[in-house]
């Protein structure tokens, strides 16, 4: 058995050593063949324990071992970590030195140090960072970037990093050409998203200007501290707008964080309208709004950079969470812009948690995972954008629904009397500036109060919503047929004079008495009378109105059922 057992142990022996030597085998970086991608797989990693170190002390700790090999091609060592070197081996076979670009660090990273040796010799050593005024080569958008001569040769490029927020150190090593088609290309990147964020932002503020519509002012709000947040943790703000200013560059970037987040959850609680609908959760959104900025002031106040990190990461993602799970709750399923806002914030969320645990260190740092957060912002800025416009439009069709009630009979589906006088006012002056002939017939049903209390208001409902199609089927488009009141219509016809007029009351009176209602036991018929006049000198419209008003008394003072205006025409007794 020991016999058998003995290869295995063997190799198991052979794997410990393999893995005890792989720092010290580190593999070199041929810098006159410069291969694509990071640098981390190829560095060794030395945290600091008991104070700072200087490269001398840092090359020795190195040498005798006590660095670690990189365990990815982008470092990342999480937030409050010990301040961190790096040690690259680099190698050029050529004999001349090979001009290079090193590419590293974050925007956000306290300090940084990269020193180049050759021999144990200093032959160039660079500092900057965030803490250090005047942003020294800093490319927005891509790093720290540190032209280098690097000798032919073996040599060594060490780096020291330190900042209690998330420690992220990618380190690169390019050509002149790949770094010039690199900067171009993010160049052209971010103006796509500064442009996109801008158009975004003028068109939601001119809505709200138009509209004051809350909704659209706190979603400007919230696409300008995000673009703000952008401009800040990308770099264009240190390099651009106040790179002798290192303490703003220090906190902008996490105050922008809780600020983002608190616009959120303001845009939020406007576009699902939570006062109204769900007033528990506004106060819950509003108590984690406060909890937010509190807490960050006061990190602020006692100078914990590290806590201020940990607060704005977690805040941030916590609202971004909570704007999701506003949009899946049932408060919206009643709205099609509310499955946009879902869908919106359902990309935020997962571009947030993408990129905060990337920044935290739980996900691998690569180019996708680190600009998650920017693809969910766009995409979520483009479905609410669509659910806003949406909403418009549900509101443009909720006021004109409120106006059609507001102006028309709800029984009948016809005019009311304040339609009525808000549509005939310019038939009415039309008639009279172009001397045009006008006139008006009024309606009512006979012994409709006899009916109701005889049969039910069931049936007098019947007769009215009768009457009222039978008016709509026989009248033209341009007339206006009203439900003046109880059981009488009013009927205004433009360019019909009297004769005209006369003979359409005729027709009606006619269609009405063959009008039949059925109740359990028998048969309802009914009849109308009517007064007709047509515009002669009268100067008001409420002239007109009383003029036919009187006929139609005429008409039920003679018998019911008959036609009568200044002439009156006696239809057949009921």
């Amino acid at each position: 058995m020991p016999r058998r057992l003995a290869p295995y142990l063997r190799l198991i022996m052979l794997c410990l050593l393999l893995g005890l030597a792989r720092g010290a085998w580190a593999q070199p970086l041929q810098v006159d063949a410069l291969p694509a991608g990071h640098a981390g797989l190829l560095s060794q990693v030395l945290q600091e324990e008991d104070g700072p170190l200087t490269v001398e002390q840092a090359q020795t700790r190195f040498q005798q071992g006590q660095g670690q090999p990189g365990q990815s091609p982008i470092l990342n060592f999480g937030i409050g970590s010990r301040p961190t070197w790096l040690r690259l081996q680099l190698l050029n076979a050529s004999n001349a030195p090979v001009s290079v670009l090193v590419v590293t660090g974050t925007t956000w990273i306290d300090a940084l140090q990269l020193s180049l040796l050759q021999d144990g010799q200093l032959l160039k050593q660079w500092q900057s960072g965030d803490t250090l005024a005047g942003a020294a080569e800093l490319i927005p958008g891509i790093g720290y970037v540190v032209p280098l001569q690097i000798p032919s040769g073996s040599s060594e490029l060490y780096l020291r990093a330190q900042s209690p927020d998330p420690l992220v150190l990618p380190i690169e090593v390019l050509s002149e050409q790949s770094f010039v088609a690199r900067d171009r290309e993010y160049k052209f990147v971010y103006g796509l998203i500064y442009g996109f964020l801008l158009s975004l932002i003028v068109y939601n503020s001119m809505l709200f200007i138009g509209l004051r519509d809350r909704s659209y002012l706190y979603y400007s709000i919230y696409l300008s501290l995000f673009a703000l947040l952008n401009f800040a943790y990308s770099g264009h703000g240190f390099a651009w707008v106040w790179p002798n200013n290192p303490l703003l560059q220090n906190h902008i970037i996490l105050i922008c964080m809780v600020l983002f987040g608190c616009s959120g959850l303001a845009f939020a609680s406007s576009f699902l309208d939570l006062a109204q609908n769900a007033p528990k959760a506004l106060r819950l959104l509003k108590a984690l709004a406060a909890i937010g900025i509190s807490g960050l002031l006061i990190s602020l106040l006692l100078g914990q950079q590290s806590i201020e990190a940990l607060l704005a990461f977690g805040f941030s993602l916590v609202a971004t969470v909570s704007m999701a799970l506003l949009g899946v709750t049932p408060l919206r399923h009643r709205r099609v812009a509310g499955r946009y806002y879902q869908a919106a914030t359902l990309c935020g969320m997962l571009g947030a948690v993408i990129t905060t645990l990337t920044v935290w260190g739980a996900l691998p740092f690569t180019g996708w995972n680190y600009g998650a957060v920017k693809i969910g912002i766009i995409l979520q800025a483009t479905l609410l954008a669509l659910g806003l416009s949406l909403k418009v439009r549900q509101q443009q069709t909720e006021k004109l629904h409120a106006e059609r009630l507001a102006e028309h009979d709800p029984l009948t589906g016809l005019l009311n009397r304040r339609g009525f006088n808000q549509q005939a006012a310019t038939l009415w002056s039309t008639s009279l500036r172009n001397q045009r002939p006008l006139s008006l017939i009024m309606l009512d049903l006979d012994h409709f109060k006899r009916l109701n209390d005889q049969y039910g208001h069931d049936l007098g409902d019947q007769a009215l919503e009768a009457v009222a199609k039978l008016l709509e089927r026989s009248c033209r488009t341009g007339d206006l047929t009203t439900r003046w009141g109880g059981e009488e219509f009013l009927l205004l016809l433009p360019e019909t004079d009297l004769a005209e007029a006369l003979a359409l009351a005729e027709r009606l009176r006619l269609a009405i008495q063959a009008i039949t209602l059925q109740t359990s036991d028998q048969q309802v018929c009914l009849s109308g009378s009517f007064g007709v006049a047509a515009r002669t000198h009268q100067q008001q419209l409420e002239q007109l109105i009383n003029e036919a008003d009187r006929h139609l008394y005429v008409a039920k003072q003679g018998g019911r059922n008959r036609v009568c205006a200044s002439t009156p025409l006696e239809a057949g007794a009921q």
